[in-house]
Parts: C-alpha cells; structure tokens; sequence
C-alpha cells in the first residue's frame, strides 16, 4: 500500500521554496569575455557564482577553478584572470603536463583565442 507524505499542491510549494532558496545562494551564468585585449573567448564558457554570506565564489568547473571577493563582479573579473593565468601556464608547460591538466588545455584551447 502506497502512502503519501505530501499532497501534490504542498509538493510543488516545497519545490518551489527549495528552487528559490537554491537560487538565492547559487545561479549558472555565461560568461562571454575574459576582459582580455589579448584573450577572446570564442563562445561562452559557464561559470557557477555561489554566494556565502559574506562572499561570493566565481567558479569554472570544467578547469576546477575559483575566485572569492566581497562582490559578485569582483569574482568574475578575478575568475577571468585566474583563467588567463591558467592557460597561458599550461601553454608554457605544454610537454610536461598530466592528464588532468592536458585536458584542461584542451578544454581552453578550444573556448580561448589569442591575438
């Protein structure tokens, strides 16, 4: 016999209170631009922004990347550089990498254009 905990209307009011609550503290955005003259992305790349308490947490996943900072923008732009910084130290260390990191240069050298 089959007994049910919630009904279907305090189902979907609990959803919704655990989706507002979620969204409070976290949300996935595209990121066009690495704010870079020399680095352009070539198409959007999404980042995750989480938000504790005081700070908020710009992250990459796909790289296993982050940036903390007082403000949602400052986080991004921190994020933008860790990014750089990531693969232009991958690009230089080429021949030497794991396969880890070989496939965060792959990752990047398909998103990352130089000029």
């Amino acid at each position: 016999m089959k007994t049910e905990i919630l009904t279907d209307k305090q189902y979907k009011t609990l959803s919704k209170k655990i989706i507002n609550t979620l969204e409070k503290h976290y949300k996935v955005i595209p990121l066009n631009t690495l704010k870079h003259t020399k680095y352009v992305l070539r198409k959007p790349v999404y980042i995750t922004i989480e938000r504790e308490k005081d700070i908020f947490i710009a992250s990459l996943d796909d790289i296993e990347s982050c940036a903390y900072a007082d403000t949602e923008f400052e986080a991004i732009n921190l994020l933008c550089e860790e990014i750089i910084n990531i693969y232009e130290d991958l690009r230089n260390d080429r021949q030497n990498l794991g396969v880890l990191p070989q496939k965060w240069l792959s990752y990047l050298e398909e998103v990352i254009e130089y000029r």
